[in-house]
């Protein structure tokens, strides 16, 4: 079965893809602190939607490309795209449009990036897209130790038993890495 369909067709997965594209202007202007290599558990509440639980195997190589896949929108499509750092919290803000409507993100990530990390992401979507006007999404992660045995950078273990992906297997990923 291929992986993308598998994936778009999850009911849960177009809320968190919409999160996720909410926030990935925000890493345009300024890379956040590289995280410490090994198996990341992320939990995600968006809004509207469950808590997903992702778990992510990263090494230096495989974090910085994770930040480049946020960075692969069309960075014209951005007027206002900026970041500043508070102290350990980085505070991103951006105004972007995506097709017939313009979001606007603003999003607070604080933490030591070795050990622990959370991020709070709102966005306002003009006009609605999806029925959706608004979106909060709450990303807390903690280091776990080393990934698990078979495991390889870039694989994540999806939510609802969706299984294991590697996002260096997605165009997208292939691309970041240079292949």
């Amino acid at each position: 079965m291929n992986s993308n369909r598998f994936l778009l067709g999850d009911l849960r997965v177009p809320s968190l893809l919409l999160s996720l594209t909410l926030a990935a202007p925000l890493a345009l202007a300024q890379e956040m602190p590289a995280r410490k290599a090994g198996l990341w558990q992320l939990s995600m509440a968006v809004t509207g939607a469950p808590a997903q639980n992702i778990r992510q195997c990263i090494d230096e190589k495989t974090d910085k490309q994770m930040q480049q896949l946020g960075q692969g929108m069309d960075r014209s499509a951005c007027s206002r795209n900026e970041w500043r750092q508070d102290g350990d919290r980085y505070i991103g803000e951006s105004e972007c449009r995506f097709g017939p409507s313009t979001t606007t993100t603003r999003a607070v990530f604080q933490g030591d990036f070795n050990k622990s990390y959370k991020g709070e992401i709102e966005g306002r979507i003009d006009p609605p897209m999806g029925g959706m006007s608004q979106t909060r999404t709450t990303i807390t992660a903690r280091w776990d130790g080393a990934c698990p045995a078979g495991w390889k950078p870039g694989d994540m273990e999806m939510p609802g038993g969706m299984g294991r992906i590697n996002v260096n297997d997605f165009p997208a990923g292939r691309a970041a890495r240079g292949g």
